[in-house]
């Protein structure tokens, strides 16, 4: 009985070890929707994914698309709500490459964003996405989302900068949905 208790008493540490200690070191944020043909202009599809506190500060971008990562950023009508916070010309060349990526295609679009609970504690954040069409317009979508070990999955609400481009006869994004893990 004793060898038994103790086996049980090591695999009930072992196994705790592995999910406490291991396994939570980082969480997924899925983001899937539907990037829309615009048919009556080109747009520029240059989109940025950041968090900010409850509070409106900012706290990390986790995407940018490869032109507004190189320089688009400085141009005050793409993506200005980011590019006023984010102070993206400071930022670290490990953190440059670990978020940029290509500027996504036509049509149904995923982003798998990991997010490491070292630099970002639990707790509710601002999730934003914001995505440049043409000229001076943008679209932004936004939720809150609680950073957790609990799932969430969330609707994003739209709002237009500086409002609903004159062309657009929908929106850019449709079926946006946010999945935290």
């Amino acid at each position: 009985m004793r060898v038994s208790s103790l086996l049980l008493i090591i695999g009930i540490i072992g196994l705790s070890f592995l999910t406490n200690g291991c396994s939570n070191k980082k969480r997924t944020i899925e983001l899937s929707f539907q990037l829309n043909n615009a048919e009556a202009y080109v747009p520029s599809d240059q989109m940025v994914v950041w968090l900010e506190q409850p509070d409106s500060s900012f706290v990390k971008t986790l995407y940018i698309s490869e032109y507004l990562a190189y320089g688009g950023f400085t141009l005050n009508s793409v993506c200005p709500d980011w590019s006023g916070r984010s102070n993206w010309k400071d930022i670290s060349k490990e953190e440059f490459d670990a978020v940029t990526g290509a500027t996504p295609s036509q049509g149904d679009v995923k982003f798998e964003l990991e997010v490491e609970k070292d630099g970002i504690p639990d707790g509710e954040y601002e999730l934003f996405i914001e995505v440049h069409l043409a000229e001076k317009y943008n679209e932004l979508y936004s939720t809150t989302i609680n950073l957790s070990n609990n799932k969430c999955i969330r609707d994003l609400k739209l709002s237009y900068v500086p409002e609903k481009y004159p062309k657009t006869t929908r929106n850019h994004l449709s079926d946006v949905k946010l999945i935290c893990k």
